[in-house]
């Protein structure tokens, strides 16, 4: 391993184990409906990606009017030093990587995100790159990121109906075109007589997603051919819910909720959870949040099927079948044909915490233990680690981490050699210029002569300047 990747590891781990253990928390989102004004500007990066060098200029403007807003950017890179076999990018005029220009998607994202209103509020809507997304009480899409594959933006859509009766959470993965959708509907039956009484604090909770395009089965094509067949299924999971907030003193709050889903053709599990909200007293605004959830679950059942690893997972699931190792499981074939093997429930649990200081630090994470069976019919513990870290100090120094291990083996005994990070370090010299860093994990699909082909994992690194105006 290189210094420069001991070094990265190094800060990475540092960073999540003072933490404790991504979570249902978004440290911006306090702050972002009182940000107004336009900002326009530039970067220049060179990039690591792989044992590829290129050179990345970024122009970029972002502009907040109250509830309405939008950002877009416009990212241009160079080769510099191209890599070898896997890891040599194909390029176009020598000098340009292909794959930057050569999907719909890849035009759509010019378009970074836009919103109207704020999450919370009576109305929202977003659209734009889906991070840490969490529905309900995040039993079926909990921590979902969309960017985890290399030269495959995804833009979503998120949409809230906030009122006092009744509410909707739709969640769309992607436009273009999107895989999973659905969301959840909620109601305050006791509202409807008497907004005031205790018993309001009752809500009960539908939720329904599926992947319309969920891959069943994957092959190589024939013929000395490059590329893949898939073989579509539609998989759909729904569920129920119900919460009640027993406790909303001055400074604690305490919810109670259960959560019941059903995964279609397969499985049934049972989340049983508290939600702790601590606000400590003092001249700045400080609390701690916490999450404690039990699980009850049939063999051919996984919590948050939708979770941080799921775009890669749909397609080559961590349960291979070790018999045939040249044949990728899809998760929604080994849920149906191979974890249903297992004959008895099983069980598991989640635990979260959160210390937050509004606008200036955040840090977090969270600890998940389910027993799951492989393909022998036997129970193996499975574990996910998840961590973050926003902080802003000195009126300078802007740090931004989230990291995920998936598993930590069937035995417990190692973690993951492959997890999912992204991390920023930003300085800002003045209110026009900042030096940064960028890290982040991605994954790209090789392909393969008369082969399904496979994920290969790159380690993404940048270094480099901005330079903007505020108005």
């Amino acid at each position: 391993m290189s210094k420069m990747r001991k070094v990265l590891l190094f800060f990475l781990l540092f960073a999540s184990f003072s933490a404790l253990s991504a979570v249902d928390f978004d440290p911006n989102e306090a702050y972002a409906r009182f940000r107004r004004g336009i900002s326009v500007g530039g970067a220049l990066y060179p990039t690591y990606q792989g044992k590829s060098l290129l050179l990345e200029l970024d122009l970029y403007g972002s502009f907040e009017f109250s509830a309405l807003g939008f950002g877009v950017g416009l990212p241009v890179r160079f080769i510099l030093k191209n890599g070898k076999g896997e890891d040599r990018i194909e390029p176009v005029a020598e000098i340009f990587p292909k794959e930057d220009w050569d999907d719909a998607r890849d035009w759509v994202a010019i378009l970074n995100y836009f919103h109207y209103g704020h999450s919370g509020d009576m109305f929202y809507f977003y659209f734009g790159e889906q991070r840490n997304r969490y529905v309900g009480n995040g039993s079926i899409v909990g921590a979902y990121f969309g960017d985890l594959r290399l030269f495959h933006p995804q833009r979503g859509v998120n949409l809230e109906i906030n009122t006092d009766y009744a509410g909707i959470d739709f969640f769309m993965d992607d436009v273009t075109p999107p895989n999973v959708i659905g969301g959840r509907f909620y109601l305050k039956p006791i509202s409807f007589f008497s907004k005031e009484s205790y018993a309001n604090n009752l809500e009960i909770g539908a939720s329904y997603f599926a992947d319309i395009f969920a891959p069943e089965e994957i092959r190589g094509k024939s013929d000395n051919d490059y590329g893949r067949e898939i073989i579509d299924s539609d998989f759909q999971i729904f569920g129920f819910d119900l919460s009640f907030r027993l406790l909303a003193m001055k400074y604690y709050q305490f919810t109670f909720y259960t959560d019941i889903n059903k995964i279609v053709d397969a499985g049934t599990g049972m989340h049983f959870g508290v939600k702790h909200k601590l606000m400590l007293p003092g001249s700045t605004d400080m609390q701690i949040l916490s999450r404690w959830e039990a699980r009850a679950m049939e063999p051919d059942y996984i919590p948050s099927y939708f979770n941080t690893f799921y775009d890669i997972d749909r397609e080559y699931y961590k349960g291979q079948n070790p018999k045939e190792p040249w044949q990728p499981t899809t998760k929604s074939q080994y849920i149906k044909s191979y974890a249903g093997k297992g004959e008895k429930w099983t069980g598991g649990y989640y635990l979260d915490l959160v210390f937050d200081i509004t606008g200036t630090f955040s840090v977090g994470g969270s600890f998940e233990h389910n027993k799951l069976y492989n393909y022998e019919a036997k129970k193996y513990d499975n574990y996910q680690i998840n961590v973050f870290l926003d902080t802003f100090l000195f009126d300078a120094l802007s740090i931004d981490l989230v990291m995920t291990f998936q598993s930590l083996g069937e035995h417990g005994k190692e973690l993951r050699n492959r997890p999912y990070y992204s991390g920023s370090i930003t300085y800002y010299i003045n209110r026009y210029f900042s030096i940064g860093a960028r890290a982040a994990s991605k994954w790209y699909l090789v392909e393969a002569r008369d082969y399904v082909g496979s994920y290969s994992y790159y380690n993404c690194f940048s270094v480099g300047g901005f330079a903007g105006f505020r108005f």
